[in-house]
């Protein structure tokens, strides 16, 4: 079984219930379709600690979720779609917050997948 974590964006809670993320996982549809018949578990489904381009490693609260994401052995985290921020010009990119949460998990040997739903 494949312990499967999503991560989202703070500010997605303004407008956002996760139940795109959560029916996309149930039904294997968008990003999880990969897993066709595969038995998952939804080990988590958390969120970054908002822009205030904070630095992890001071960030005592988003260790914290890090570590538990690591210790609770999860195999894969998927990324929200709501971690794309518009720039100026439309083209939507990762946040530095993000990136920098993706770059340490993938190095803990757990794998990042770009998209939910």
């Amino acid at each position: 079984m494949k312990k499967i974590a999503i991560l989202r964006c703070l500010r997605s809670n303004d407008v956002c219930t996760g139940a795109a993320c959560l029916e996309a996982f149930n039904e294997r549809l968008g990003s999880f379709s990969i897993y066709n018949n595969e038995e998952l578990q939804l080990v988590a489904f958390w969120s970054c600690n908002g822009c205030r381009d904070c630095q992890i490693k001071s960030e005592n609260g988003l260790e914290e979720k890090l570590q538990k994401i690591i210790s609770i052995k999860t195999d894969i985290v998927h990324v929200g779609v709501c971690t794309k921020q518009r720039s100026v010009n439309g083209i939507r990119q990762t946040c530095p917050t993000i990136k920098e949460l993706c770059n340490r998990i993938e190095a803990s040997g757990i794998k990042i997948v770009q998209g939910t739903h």
